[in-house]
């Protein structure tokens, strides 16, 4: 059977002292110790106190939702010493102990040291989906970019609460900006990273949420708009599409490809609310660079539409 042994305090501390040793420093180590502690005595100055103080004063900081955890962290007390004095299993403390908790003000506690991480996936897929590579976003975070990459492939279920931060102030900046890289584009493209105009700033860091492609993902409007506009197709609109067909497996033959055609044909109307939606953004006097990032559409498809849907209101009001 192996044994392992605790090591040995470093020579020169009262703690190699009691372990035994009886070296020059040691000895003289244990006598500063014994000298102050006779001299404190002298003074009526006890080394030990009550635990009450410092029981109120943790009960306080849970009561505002710390955990015993993060109390010992931020006092430097030892979490076994936290929890017996929350236990009432030590008749007292050092004053030193009750000093470091006493010191920790009563209000909220500090954020967590890691976060999940799905948020900050979708940030950096988003981004490098609009063009900007790996390794501009990692510059600008000041990180490496192995380990940026890491994060974009989901590698890590969490992140640090500073890297989450860093990458959502980054993502605001360069979200309705494209990127340089097409390498980048063709990167998140061959993966169905979802562009940021796919995700609700609401909902980017809820894992149960799923990107909107088109406008009408999870349902079967939305997988034949994936397929008309050649937009990756999204897990929730093929799942809607299967369900679709499900729903309809009586149908056979001619009757099912009708069916199938006239709600092709129905969802093919996004080109016109396509077109409708760029006017719009146009008269806000947005760079043709900005709508393209909004719409999710290459500027070509958003021109093809806007020539295939033109403006019906001005044309009446010319007529007029």
């Amino acid at each position: 059977m192996t044994t392992y042994l605790t090591p040995s305090p470093p020579h020169g501390e009262r703690a190699r002292y009691l372990r035994g040793c009886r070296c020059t420093e040691c000895s003289n180590a244990n006598y500063r110790y014994t000298s102050r502690l006779r001299l404190d005595y002298q003074r009526g100055q006890r080394r030990r106190t009550s635990p009450d103080r410092a029981a109120t004063r943790i009960h306080q900081l849970l009561n505002k939702g710390w955990s015993q955890t993060q109390i010992s962290d931020a006092s430097g007390v030892g979490r076994r010493g936290i929890g017996d004095i929350v236990q009432k299993a030590r008749p007292s403390i050092s004053r030193e102990t009750e000093r470091k908790i006493l010191a920790m003000r009563p209000g909220p506690p500090p954020p967590p040291r890691d976060v999940e991480a799905t948020g900050t996936v979708r940030r950096l897929r988003a981004l490098i989906a609009v063009g900007h590579s790996s390794s501009s976003i990692a510059t600008e975070l000041g990180m490496h970019p192995d380990a940026l990459g890491k994060i974009a492939r989901h590698e890590l279920p969490h992140v640090r609460t500073v890297t989450a931060q860093a990458v959502a102030s980054i993502y605001t900046q360069l979200a309705e900006t494209r990127g340089l890289s097409e390498r980048a584009r063709r990167h998140a493209a061959t993966r169905n990273w979802a562009p940021p105009n796919a995700w609700d700033p609401d909902t980017i860091d809820n894992p149960d949420a799923h990107a909107e492609w088109t406008g009408r993902c999870g349902t079967d409007r939305g997988y034949h708009l994936h397929k008309i506009e050649h937009i990756p197709m999204c897990q929730p609109c093929e799942e809607a599409h299967q369900q679709w067909l499900a729903d309809r497996q009586h149908l056979k033959g001619v009757e099912l490809r009708s069916v199938i055609t006239r709600a092709r044909g129905q969802a093919a109307g996004r080109g016109a609310a396509l077109a409708e939606n760029a006017r719009e953004l146009l008269a806000q006097e947005l760079s043709w660079e900005a709508i393209s990032i909004r719409l999710g559409a290459d500027p070509g498809q958003i021109a093809a539409a806007m020539r295939k849907y033109p403006d019906t209101s001005q044309q009446m009001e010319m007529a007029a």
